[in-house]
């Protein structure tokens, strides 16, 4: 199966000048953890998903954005903002654990309120990594040196990454420069993927392309990798 690196429009007629476009909330929102605000979706409050549907009432388009199906947001990599046609395309799609809550975007510009809805997916397959022809980065984040290197086994990378995580001087992190997914995962056929641990990047399906076309849905780019 053929697949492409999903990225937010930028800069263009279809999504307007500002990215992301939305970034910032009305005022009287509160975003807060505490305030059942959308902190509340964020992985280090709820590594899952919160108890009760948060308050998402209180986001805000960017002067000089504009509304598309799906929207670039600055809260967090695991948060999806999709209008009613895209949250109905996302729901015949085959992806990892995932939920949707409704929310509403205001345009002060426009003066207008339109209703979208939040999805938080939890994707983690770094797993399914093909470690023998993989080819990951050590970097030392101090000093910006970068140190090419490879593991043979998850195991390994599990056990470097836990020494990097776990010392007193940390100052290092791994990332993946290039990456081969075993046939245990391309039997999974998911649509919607994150790797997670090394690289959080989003990818889709070619079939998820195809139908995001096929729909006529707004706001997002592909470019095709070979995984």
């Amino acid at each position: 199966m053929k697949y492409y690196q999903l990225k937010y429009g930028c800069d263009n007629k279809e999504v307007g000048t500002q990215f992301p476009q939305v970034w910032d909330f009305i005022k009287g929102y509160s975003p807060k953890n505490e305030d059942n605000g959308v902190f509340s979706l964020y992985y280090d409050y709820n590594p899952f998903f919160p108890p009760e549907d948060p308050d998402l009432s209180g986001f805000k388009l960017a002067s000089g954005a504009k509304y598309t199906d799906f929207l670039s947001n600055g809260f967090g990599n695991e948060l999806f903002l999709l209008s009613e046609n895209a949250k109905r395309y996302m729901e015949n799609q085959n992806i990892n654990t995932h939920r949707f809550y409704k929310g509403k975007v205001t345009s002060l510009r426009k003066k207008k309120v339109e209703d979208y809805y939040v999805m938080k997916l939890v994707s983690e397959n770094w797993q399914y990594l093909d470690f023998p022809n993989c080819g990951f980065l050590i970097e030392n984040i101090e000093t910006d040196d970068i140190i090419p290197t490879r593991f043979k086994s998850p195991e390994e990378f599990i056990k470097k990454r836990e020494e990097f995580l776990t010392s007193d001087e940390y100052c290092y992190s791994i990332h993946s420069s290039h990456i081969k997914m075993t046939d245990a995962f391309h039997q999974k056929n998911l649509d919607l993927f994150m790797i997670d641990k090394c690289n959080h990047n989003w990818y889709v399906s070619e079939r998820f392309v195809e139908g995001y076309y096929n729909n006529q849905l707004t706001g997002l780019e592909f470019e095709s990798v070979d995984i």
